[in-house]
């Protein structure tokens, strides 16, 4: 005969009656501790689905470019000479290399949209392709008309549907402050559409020099290795071919290099979520405390029964976990469709302050969904252990008699104050660290532990705090009598109203704390565009306010503005990529007045602008300075043409363009080495007296009639910046809300 158990049917009858009875009577408390884990849960999936969801469009657009090469070649600031292919595609080791140009381009008639075009050289790129070019009806590909059509372009099946694109159609585009027709002659079709960018676009190589202006040029050559486990032999091989700065690695690389960059904007959204399952923790902690208080009488009468202490916690955990359940189920639905809506502000601020990007499909992957749920059911089991872990410990004869679990709270353990004086001086400590060393997550580590510290300190302040109130009563003779006996009661009720004056203060302190971040990021960004944006206007191709710092302005337009008699002034900016060290770092390359005020961390200012405009040194930002671990009056070592050169750092000033920080090089240095006059924009210095709208009519009616460049006042440069501003803020103020 089979031998019978009665422990398990034993523990779901106990578990019917004392939990799901004891839910049903308390429907909305119940149904509030899962909105509360459902919320919390669901804005830490939604801010993983996003992430992911951005950096596989990246990894995607790297598959597409780099196709199945096992290394490639590039060039930072400058292209690779064409002249070179031939060597480096008979080097020992290769068994296939490919040359591409790439370059963006805007589409004004399309507002917001715009193209990344990759020139290829369709005699050799086929072993490299991960999609097919073929006409629009037939799944032919005309190569003919591939090579003789000037101009005509490959859009992605998803762009053409869109915009009802046809073949023949002509598209305006906008490159280096100028128009230029793309004629659409073929589509791009991939076996995995979802891997594929509808702003990904194809030419042939040839045209593709034409039109970014990159004759004799190339933007990289990829490669295919005979043995690819031989890459770091094919590496040395090719670096007695290439320029002395180029780069020679593997796609993943430059994957990992934006990871790297992206990592610390995606820290700072996942521990934001994290505040929500923190305060739904604090929720979860109340209620099943709450229910222990209400329910010593039980758990007397089932420890007198011989109920173990193993059973009264597992009932209580139970208890947590069958509410966890639900909120965890509904947070998984609701994190699926609120990544949705995060998906697009998250893509639009990496974009703007990262990588161009175009997030399009919403990345849910079981890795993310199963951490989501582990978490929320982890939260609530941490959360519900303390009270679940007193009942088991409870002696059933105090437990019979009334008042002992009020007596037993205002016996406060002296732990809680160590342990928030400790968490307190954590904090304290990794905020040192975090301003010395300067990883994100030793600030995120700080913030946590002041939470932590400042809740367990809540128990000791509400004692405190009562004993006071009761003291100012008993001895003004003051007040009404509900009023003697409510300050008498929190403390009688330390177990609950601790816990629930710690959820509200962890809410509060984050609205407070978000507030006060951002209120004083957008004083400092004022302060700061005081001080360095002066210019009366500013001018760029209107390519590069969609598409990034991509396109050039043009000498004429630059010579007119010079010559111009309401001009007294001009700075240029360009922006350039140069190798440090293995990295690639942000190089602004500057050229004209001194009327930029930089704001300098230590020295002299007005000496270290003069000696930046007279010799040959750079300025590098804070920022830069701390992730790099470079000061004033040292030297950094880059890769010019003509091989590594020392640079020395003359200053470190204040700049807020982008967290990774930036070189500041005098234009003259710059063109010594890279022998590259373009600029990206300038910065006009009008006489006394004279109009800006006058110049701004009178520049549009020669250089941009349809539009060709943007032009802004100061005051209207200042309003773009903070609407940058206030887009990089969107999902912070999303979490924001939904925790509080």
């Amino acid at each position: 005969p089979r031998r019978y158990h009665p422990v398990l049917p034993n523990y779901l009858r106990f578990f019917h009656w004392q939990v799901m009875r004891y839910a049903a009577r308390h429907r909305l408390l119940a149904l509030l501790n899962i909105l509360s884990v459902a919320l919390g849960v669901a804005v830490y999936l939604a801010i993983q689905i996003a992430n992911q969801s951005a950096n596989r469009a990246f990894a995607a657009t790297i598959d597409v470019v780099a196709g199945k090469a096992d290394l490639q070649i590039t060039r930072p600031g400058r292209g690779l000479p064409e002249e070179i292919f031939p060597a480096v595609a008979q080097s020992q080791g290769i068994a296939a290399a490919t040359p591409l140009v790439r370059g963006v381009v805007s589409l004004p008639d399309l507002p917001g949209e715009y193209l990344q075009i990759l020139g290829l050289d369709i005699f050799t790129n086929h072993a490299f392709r991960t999609f097919e070019l073929n006409d629009f009806a037939a799944g032919e590909f005309d190569l003919q008309k591939w090579l003789a059509s000037p101009e005509t372009v490959a859009v992605t099946a998803d762009f053409a549907e869109k915009h009802g694109l046809k073949p023949g159609d002509t598209l305006r585009a906008q490159l280096d402050g100028a128009d230029r027709l793309l004629h659409v002659g073929f589509v791009i079709r991939t076996k995995d559409s979802l891997a594929l960018d509808e702003h990904f676009a194809a030419m042939d190589i040839g045209w593709a020099q034409e039109l970014f202006g990159q004759r004799g040029t190339l933007n990289s050559i990829q490669l295919r290795l005979t043995d690819p486990r031989q890459i770091e032999a094919a590496r040395k091989s090719l670096q007695a071919i290439v320029p002395p700065d180029a780069s020679i690695a593997t796609p993943a690389q430059r994957g990992a290099q934006v990871a790297n960059l992206l990592g610390g904007f995606e820290l700072n959204l996942t521990a934001m979520s994290l505040v929500s399952l923190l305060v739904g923790m604090f929720l979860i902690y109340n209620t099943v405390s709450a229910s222990v208080v209400r329910r010593r009488h039980e758990i007397g009468i089932l420890r007198s029964l011989g109920g173990s202490r193993n059973e009264i916690r597992a009932l209580f955990l139970g208890e947590a976990l069958a509410l966890g359940a639900g909120g965890v189920l509904l947070g998984l639905l609701g994190g699926v469709l609120l990544a949705q809506r995060l998906v697009a502000p998250v893509s639009e601020t990496i974009s703007s302050l990262y990588v161009l990007l175009s997030v399009k499909h919403v990345a849910v992957t079981p890795g993310s969904v199963c951490s989501a749920a582990a978490l929320g059911f982890f939260s609530v089991l941490v959360a519900a252990w303390l009270p679940a872990n007193a009942a088991a410990k409870m002696d059933p004869v105090r437990a019979l008699r009334a008042g002992s679990m009020i007596e037993q709270s205002r016996n406060l353990s002296p732990a809680w104050l160590w342990l928030g004086l400790l968490s307190l001086l954590l904090a304290a400590g990794l905020s040192g660290l975090a301003l010395v060393s300067g990883p994100p997550w030793l600030g995120f580590g700080a913030a946590f532990f002041v939470l932590a510290g400042f809740s367990l300190l809540v128990p000791r302040l509400v004692l405190a705090a009562s004993a006071s109130a009761a003291m100012f009563f008993r001895v003004s003779r003051v007040g009404p009598l509900e009023a003697r006996l409510a300050a008498a009661n929190v403390s009688r009720a330390l177990v609950r109203n601790a816990v629930t004056i710690a959820a509200l203060a962890a809410a509060v302190a984050m609205a407070i704390g978000v507030s006060v971040m951002v209120f004083s990021f957008r004083r400092t960004i004022e302060s700061w565009i005081t001080e360095t944006m002066v210019a009366d206007l500013f001018l760029a191709p209107a390519s590069n306010e969609i598409v990034g710092p991509s396109s050039f302005f043009p000498a004429a337009a630059i010579q007119f503005l010079r010559a111009h008699p309401a001009v007294a002034e001009i700075d240029t900016y360009r922006d350039a990529a140069l190798k440090m060290d293995g990295k690639t770092i942000a190089v602004a390359v500057v050229q004209g007045s001194e009327r930029r005020r930089l704001n300098f961390l230590r020295g002299n200012g007005t000496a270290i602008s003069h000696r930046f405009a007279t010799e040959e040194c750079v300025l590098v930002s804070e920022s830069f300075a701390r992730r790099h671990h470079v000061a004033d009056g040292q030297e950094m070592e880059l890769l010019t043409p003509e091989g590594p050169h020392r640079f020395p750092i003359a200053g470190t000033f204040y700049d807020y363009t982008r967290d990774q920080g930036v070189v500041f090089m005098n234009a003259k240095t710059f063109m010594h080495y890279w022998r590259d006059e373009r600029v990206n924009s300038v910065a006009v210095y009008l006489r006394p007296g004279a109009s800006v709208a006058a110049l701004t009519t009178e520049f549009r009616a020669k250089f941009s009639t349809t539009g060709q460049f943007i032009v802004w006042s100061n005051r209207e440069l200042r309003t773009r910046v903070f609407e940058i501003f206030d887009q990089t803020f969107a999902v912070t103020y999303v979490l924001r809300t939904i925790a509080v």
